[in-house]
């Protein structure tokens, strides 16, 4: 009898420990995955999805340490049915209360607003229009903008190319749903986060198939983003600038040309073409020293899989389209019949 109530009190002793563990793990696993992490991160739920298949995309983005806790706390709330589909935007000190909450009401869309980054605009611009869709500090964001060496050992497209040092190229247009009380710092690192996942997810694959240094890449698409107004065009015209560039053929882009004047003037003069600096690609042969604006993912790509040419020369014949040409002479006989035209 005396063995027997031993064993009893063993096993109790057994099940009030192993139930103090579990309830502590469970209770741990609520927890956020980082209180001093308010990076933000967009997510999406696809239409239907359960909530098995909600606990994996949240356990894959680093949001909940334990996917089988999440989807346990889920049922045990009764809120299975009431995770709701579409992006939102989350990080990694929420905890899982306020994970839930959020897929449930959608909280996060009134905490947020969208941000446009317009394709082919300066850095100055840029920061200028983060500053005015979002009301922040231009000069911080200038300022943000201007040393890469900040963020360097954060991502990994900087860390592979030392050579950066602003971020003009590398703040990847689009339209994104950010936190309307993101500070300065979380908008520029929210838009690296961006670049990075497009940087490995596209660019560094097709690298292979290219001559250009990933930071080159950039640049000729920065002159495409400027030289090409239809985007069917692009992958043509980084076809011809690539051929000039292996003869050894200056670019002559005009937008190299502009982007050092501060205008855009749609007939250079032969001043204009003349001025002095290491952008000027009218005297100076090979690409400028640094991407002379953003350019957007069309651009990228096109510079990544560019056409094969015979073309050395287009000109804009001012309907929205360009003229190619193979020659200096056929050039010559089109700009007589698209640009002096009486």
């Amino acid at each position: 009898m005396k063995k027997f109530l031993t064993l009893i009190v063993i096993l109790l002793i057994v099940l009030i420990g192993g139930y103090l563990f579990i309830n502590g793990y469970i209770e741990k696993s609520l927890e956020a995955v980082d209180s001093s992490d308010s990076t933000q991160i967009e997510i999406e739920i696809p239409s239907g999805s359960s909530t098995n298949a909600i606990s994996e995309i949240l356990y894959s983005k680093n949001l909940i340490k334990d996917a089988g806790i999440f989807r346990y706390h889920v049922k045990r709330l009764g809120h299975d049915s009431k995770l709701k589909a579409g992006k939102f935007i989350l990080s990694r000190n929420m905890n899982v209360d306020e994970l839930i909450n959020a897929l449930i009401n959608k909280s996060s869309s009134d905490n947020t607003t969208n941000l446009t980054i317009i394709e082919g605009l300066i850095i100055q611009d840029v920061a200028k229009s983060i500053s005015e869709q979002l009301s922040l500090d231009y000069d911080k964001l200038l300022a943000l903008m201007n040393n890469a060496e900040n963020f360097r050992a954060d991502y990994k497209f900087l860390s592979d190319n030392k050579e950066i040092e602003t971020l003009q190229g590398y703040l990847l247009p689009e339209t994104y749903n950010v936190y309307k009380n993101s500070s300065e710092e979380d908008i520029v690192r929210y838009l690296l986060n961006q670049f990075e996942k497009y940087y490995e997810s596209t660019i560094v694959p097709a690298m292979a198939s290219t001559k250009l240094s990933f930071e080159e890449i950039i640049t000729l698409a920065s002159i495409v983003e400027k030289e090409a107004v239809k985007k069917e065009e692009r992958s043509t015209i980084a076809g011809v600038f690539l051929k000039r560039l292996e003869i050894d053929m200056m670019l002559q882009s005009c937008a190299t040309v502009n982007y050092i004047l501060g205008e855009w003037k749609p007939r250079l003069t032969n001043e204009d073409i003349s001025v002095i600096s290491p952008y000027n690609t009218y005297i100076n042969k090979g690409l400028p020293p640094t991407p002379i604006n953003s350019p957007g993912k069309a651009s990228i790509e096109a510079c990544l899989y560019p056409e094969e040419t015979e073309f050395l020369y287009f000109l804009a014949k001012g309907d929205g389209t360009s003229h190619f040409s193979k020659t200096y002479d056929e050039h010559l006989a089109a700009v007589d019949k698209y640009l002096n035209k009486k």
